[in-house]
């Protein structure tokens, strides 16, 4: 692996090395991107994003009173953690996929290393749904153990769930911007988060359905058997089917969006000023 700029660039290829398989190459680049993530700023970020969700646990637990009653808990936690937690994560670790490349000058060797644009893709967007999922994780333990509920067993079972699927399905949504916008990448998945997430997720009608959101909100509902209480118009706000239909239907979206990034950022062409 040849060096640019002091560090290993992953869309190197040594003259005469054997061309290495789509899967190795994705595996190498997540492995690369997490030890790039492996700095003072971002273990600083991941640690205020990891202790921000307890306390504000603590902090509604103080008004309120310990233990903080399950259903509160659950939904305080799940806009913490899966929801913002999460989201955070992955704007500051995938939607910077091209836009380092170009900055760094080592766009050009990604481009015509055979593979190389679909690894950088692949292998960033691995990398980020790794680290989205620990920094999750390790935000959710003491969230639940503060807040001091009466079955922590389910609701962190509940909630590492959705953080899982949360980082794969909004992972998986960032990337477009990151191949179509690459230099507003960041403002992009922002909006694109705020209007696909967060207000058509909302709308009950049929293009909820291609949202991350009505999928984690059903399975909040269906894991922690609230279904049955939930108000007429609560419900209009969740799908009714199996949580092996969310799960599946958060794999197809995750397949799409991927697919449709691989093939932007194969075809896409930067100019020259971008390269720089």
């Amino acid at each position: 692996m040849a060096t640019v700029g002091g560090a290993d660039a992953p869309g190197l290829l040594a003259e005469g090395q054997p061309e290495v398989s789509l899967l190795t190459s994705a595996a190498t680049i997540a492995e690369f991107q997490l030890r790039r993530m492996l700095t003072r700023s971002r273990l600083a970020v991941a640690a205020i994003g990891i202790l921000f969700p307890a306390a504000v646990v603590a902090a509604v637990g103080r008004t309120a009173g310990f233990p903080i009653e399950r259903d509160l808990a659950a939904l305080l936690i799940y806009a913490l953690v899966p929801e913002a937690v999460c989201v955070l994560a992955l704007l500051v670790t995938m939607c910077p996929v091209v836009a380092d490349e170009l900055e760094r000058g080592t766009w050009i060797h990604v481009a015509v290393r055979p593979n190389g644009r679909r690894a950088m893709i692949l292998g960033t967007f691995a990398a980020a749904v790794i680290w989205t999922a620990g920094v999750g994780t390790l935000a959710l333990i003491p969230a639940v153990l503060i807040s001091g509920t009466d079955d922590p067993l389910q609701v962190f079972g509940v909630m590492l769930g959705l953080i899982l699927l949360s980082a794969a399905g909004r992972g998986a949504l960032f990337a477009l911007p990151a191949v179509i916008v690459p230099k507003r990448a960041m403002v992009a998945s922002v909006g694109l988060a705020l209007v696909v997430e967060y207000l058509a997720g909302l709308l009950p009608a049929v293009i909820n359905q291609a949202t991350v959101s009505l999928r984690l909100r059903s399975l909040l509902v269906e894991g922690m058997g609230w279904r049955r209480r939930l108000p007429a118009e609560v419900q209009l706000l969740i799908d009714p089917q199996p949580p092996w239909v969310h799960v599946l239907a958060v794999g197809v979206l995750v397949t799409i969006l991927l697919g449709l990034a691989v093939v932007i950022v194969e075809r896409r062409q930067f100019p020259p000023s971008e390269e720089i």
